[in-house]
């Protein structure tokens, strides 16, 4: 697999190999030092990784992360100390090269599969967790619960990297190391930090000369382009950034060597240098929006799905004048740059001015799927009371990856685990036996078929989940602890508050607010499958457990009068008060479990996330057949939203529902919205008041898609005339053609109002 798209992607795995003798030389010269060691795997890593500029380019920074390496996440190239066995393998098949290429090919192969933090980690997780968290593999074994290997959804402080630039920082490190009273190991850390702002420096030379060797060559405009590059990452290398160009250029280049890809909010910390240029005559409008199409260019050339994260608007920016008008430089850049990413992201509010949602809804309109849309009045509140923080700290919510809320360069989140509440039903169902699996897994209970009443079920199933809840959560504590103590990620940690202070890495004490997340998928189709037991065989004894059981098994090939019965029970999503307070219930069960967690594994906040990023349909592909109608194999209810089956009910009953669920003690719930380019031609102000309705009644999220239903079912057809089309998948965007056949069904089956 490729993870990024380059536009000259490297021939062989000779910089993997140099990586590999880098790493082993000195892992014997620095061991101990852990920072050493990192510092000198980065500078083995870079300039060797970076890509040159290419011709439309006004900002520099292109990479391609390879086979192996070092990284924080699978979507920046791996976590920690990293290998893809399958394209070293692939590399040994094709028998290219030298006898001495392959044998170090070979070499290399064996030493990382078993030096690769993934199975470092996997390995040392303690036996109880092995027992429920089998295998990190969420895609190929049926497991109700997987642990996810990641350090995601760290918001580094950019805002203090362009107010101090490059010496600033290096200031900062210097003078906490002259501190009296220092172990060793802060030594450590801090040397090793101002050793990386040097690395950095060094890349930003590489592009300087490259930049300045392209601009001899070049004539007009795209010299004059170069030559405006070039003295930028000249002045970066010396001072803070003291333009707009500068400051997106340093930004950009410290992501790419995090790296990190979740940029945050732009407008606080470009909104007042790119209001100044203007202002003064030093960039016209025109070359602002391009160095902010190129920039949102070279997030997307990153191909990482569910991060690039660009945000603006909201409570508690520094300036919100300059920001609001950045906001619309942003918004403009969106709508004309028709890539998968970034994330765009506007935070809105009562006093959002009108010419920024107006902005926003025709970006929207035009098919982008951006902004997402985050409701400020709701979420702030919602967020001071689930957090127990103040109204300012509030204000510095962010989302990371599909919609999970943490603090900027505050606090860290990582969603390091999956829990699929339908596959939990079905264990319940019968008993912690999995028919798909074909194995027993979890806690032993009595089956349906077993239970005297609904309460005494649902009491089982909920000791299925909070089993799994428990260990999700004694999972998260354990990788900070096992991966911190192997790898301080000195460049996201020296971004991070606290850390430099300490002398500490992020995950060694210098994080100031250590908290987790828990991705909860299928909760829906639980809800509802609760629902159709307690109606079908309980209330109105139309069915026995039995019976239901035996459908279920046969995924109802021999029962279609039992799965008639079962589509049609109360379902959550049209209005209906007793499916919707199944949800809600269903829900507030999840969310209390999983936020008592915390104190008990050392953790600042545990709290489950309801999104979906594909998920709904792939993890869905383990789970047999469902008390709700569902069958084996097919899609679950996408995020928060209602099943398939009961979502062409209405926009308003939809609306309705999504309102009851609470929203605090949780970290976020995404909800899709899918309207019609033909309802939008028919009734554009009916949509806009319905959704502005959503927002006054207490919405607090939407990710909203406007496309044509029969441009979904052309690109299934002829995808190669379909290419620029993209869809909003749940946590992320996608261009609808490059997904597998049953996500590109769910979505086409998913309503469009």
């Amino acid at each position: 697999m490729n993870h990024f798209k380059v536009a000259s992607p490297r021939t062989n795995l000779e910089v993997e190999i140099a990586f590999t003798k880098a790493y082993r030389r000195i892992l014997k010269q620095w061991r101990g030092n852990k920072y050493k060691i990192e510092a000198e795997c980065m500078k083995a890593m870079y300039p060797a990784i970076l890509h040159p500029i290419e011709e439309q380019d006004v900002l520099a920074g292109r990479h391609e992360f390879g086979p192996v390496g070092f990284g924080i996440q699978h979507q920046t190239g791996g976590f920690g100390f990293y290998i893809h066995e399958d394209e070293v393998v692939k590399e040994l098949e094709n028998g290219v090269g030298s006898l001495k290429y392959r044998e170090d090919l070979n070499d290399m192969l064996v030493f990382w599969k078993k030096e690769n933090t993934d199975r470092y980690v996997m390995e040392h997780m303690p036996e109880h967790l092995k027992k429920a968290l089998i295998s990190d593999q969420w895609d190929k074994l049926p497991m109700p619960a997987c642990p996810i290997l990641r350090m995601a959804g760290c918001y580094l402080d950019f805002d203090k990297l362009v107010l101090k630039g490059i010496p600033g920082m290096m200031e900062e490190l210097s003078a906490s190391m002259e501190r009296s009273g220092l172990e060793e190991e802060q030594i450590q850390f801090l040397a090793a930090s101002i050793e990386m702002f040097d690395l950095l420096k060094d890349m930003l030379q590489y592009y300087e000369d490259q930049a300045g060797e392209m601009a001899e060559r070049a004539e007009g405009k795209r010299k004059e382009e170069l030559l405006k590059l070039k003295e930028a990452l000249f002045q970066n290398q010396r001072r803070k950034p003291e333009s707009y160009l500068e400051a997106v250029q340093l930004v950009w280049m410290y992501c790419l060597m995090t790296p990190i890809i979740d940029i945050g909010r732009c407008d606080v910390f470009f909104g007042d240098l790119y209001c100044h240029d203007i202002d003064n005559g030093i960039l016209t409008e025109e070359e602002a929006l391009k160095i902010t199409q190129n920039f949102f260019q070279l997030v997307d050339h990153l191909d990482c799905e569910t991060d690039g994260r660009v945000i603006v608007g909201g409570y508690g920016r520094r300036n919100p004048e300059t920001g609001d008008r950045y906001s619309l430089l942003a918004i403009e850049a969106c709508r004309t740059v028709k890539e998968v990413l970034p994330q765009f992201t506007l935070r809105f509010h009562k006093d959002t001015p009108e010419s920024v949602m107006k902005a926003a809804i025709r970006c929207i309109e035009e098919g982008r799927t951006y902004p997402l849309l985050y409701n400020d009045d709701v979420i702030v509140p919602g967020v001071m009371s689930t957090y127990g923080v103040s109204r300012e700290m509030a204000e510095h919510y962010i989302m990371l990856g599909c919609g999970e809320y943490e603090f900027e360069h505050y606090s860290v989140a990582t969603p390091s685990g999956s829990l699929n509440a339908a596959k939990i039903m079905e264990l319940a169902v019968n008993g912690g036996w999995d028919p798909v699996g074909g194995w027993t897994i979890g806690p032993r209970t009595p089956k349906l078929s077993e239970c005297g009443s609904f309460e005494e079920f649902y009491r089982y199933y909920q000791e299925h989940a909070k089993y799994y809840i428990e260990a999700q959560a004694e999972f998260e504590a354990y990788e900070y602890e096992i991966t911190g103590a192997r790898h301080p990620f000195l460049m996201a940690s020296v971004l991070y508050d606290g850390c430099i202070k300490k002398g500490k890495a992020l995950f060694e004490g210098g994080c100031e607010y250590l908290a987790g997340t828990l991705e909860l998928y299928g909760a829906v189709d639980a809800a509802d499958s609760l629902c159709a037991v307690k109606k079908l065989i309980f209330d109105e004894k139309r069915m026995t457990a039995e019976e239901m059981m035996e459908a279920l098994a046969d995924n109802f090939s021999d029962y279609p009068a039992a799965r008639k019965m079962m589509l049609e029970a109360p379902k959550y999503g049209v209005d209906h008060e007793e499916a919707d307070a199944f949800f809600v219930e269903l829900q507030d069960f999840f969310n209390e479990t999983a936020k008592a967690q915390a104190d008990r594994v050392g953790l600042k906040s545990y709290l489950p996330v309801y999104i979906n990023n594909a998920q709904n349909t792939t993890l869905a592909r383990w789970v047999g057949a469902t008390p709700n109608g569902r069958k084996s194999g097919c899609a679950t209810a996408n995020a928060n939203n209602p099943e398939s089956v009961v979502e062409t009910k209405g926009l308003t009953p939809m609306i309705n529902s999504l309102l009851k669920p609470s929203h605090i003690n949780h970290a976020g719930m995404v909800q899709n919205f899918r309207f019609t380019k033909e309802l939008l031609e028919r009734s554009e102000d009916k949509v806009i008041a319905a959704m502005k309705d959503y927002f006054d009644r207490g919405g607090c999220q939407a990710m909203i898609t406007v496309i044509g239903k029969d441009d979904l079912k052309n690109a299934m057809e002829r995808p190669e005339e379909y290419g620029d089309l993209i869809v909003r998948v749940g946590g992320f965007s996608a261009r609808f053609v490059m997904l597998e056949k049953d996500v590109q069904k769910e979505i086409y089956e998913r309503a469009s109002y």
